[in-house]
């Protein structure tokens, strides 16, 4: 089930990261568009740094 949940949430990252990229490489973002991007690019940031160190945690385990 944790596989599961870390497969989406990285799957989120990278679509969020693509549509990123897209507004990057587009016209003027407003302030509002801008926060926007950089909340939810943070939220990814926070999810993906989570599924590395619970993944690193089950490594460990698993090794002992």
């Amino acid at each position: 089930m944790s596989d599961a949940i870390e497969d989406g949430l990285i799957e989120s990252a990278a679509v969020v990261l693509g549509l990123v990229r897209a507004l990057l490489d587009g016209p003027q973002l407003t302030a509002d568009e801008s926060w926007f991007m950089l909340r939810r690019t943070a939220e990814c940031l926070t999810d993906a740094l989570n599924v590395a160190e619970l993944r690193g945690e089950r490594l460990a385990a698993a090794d002992e």
